[in-house]
């Protein structure tokens, strides 16, 4: 069950990133649907779930995205595991806490990247990043929060009817 697990939850998002939100892309920008997924099911699942999947996540987008090996593996376990643990705090049946957790996330993630890549010597100006990068890709993940989220939660609910009439 793992492996459709990875497979839905990682390599799909990745390949409809790559392929298809290349197209739609806003301003310039598509979506890391890996970040809103590794978000969404770290306020579902868990701390050790997060982190998972955050890390296999993070490494399968650093070996598609060929740039520097190690950055998303980084920051989507630093996230995953911020979403599980957020996951202890907080009411899993309300929107309003993986909107506010993927905005977050998108900055702390994007935040994170600059600083990464300046310290290898890389020539990127802030404001520029924060204009022309960080604010349109806030809002397009805050658009795909809703439906992921609630996706995510129909199916791990179905999942655990199964798992229990089946056990």
């Amino acid at each position: 069950m793992w492996a459709w697990k990875i497979f839905g939850l990682i390599l799909l998002p990745i390949a409809l990133q790559t392929s298809v939100f290349h197209h739609f892309n806003f301003l310039g920008v598509v979506p890391n649907l890996v970040l809103v997924i590794t978000i969404c099911y770290g306020l579902l699942q868990g701390t050790s779930e997060g982190l998972s999947l955050g890390l296999i996540g993070g490494l399968c987008l650093d070996l598609a995205s060929g740039g520097i090996l190690g950055i998303n593996i980084m920051i989507l376990g630093l996230l995953g595991l911020g979403a599980g643990y957020l996951a202890k705090m907080v009411f899993k049946g309300n929107l309003f806490v993986p909107i506010i957790s993927i905005f977050a996330g998108t900055i702390i993630s994007e935040f994170l990247s600059y600083s990464v890549l300046r310290a290898f010597g890389w020539r990127i100006e802030f404001f520029s990043l924060l204009f022309s990068s960080m604010f349109p890709l806030c809002f397009y993940h805050l658009l795909l929060t809703g439906p992921v989220y609630i996706g995510l939660l129909k199916v791990l609910s179905y999942y655990r009817q199964r798992v229990k009439v089946g056990a």
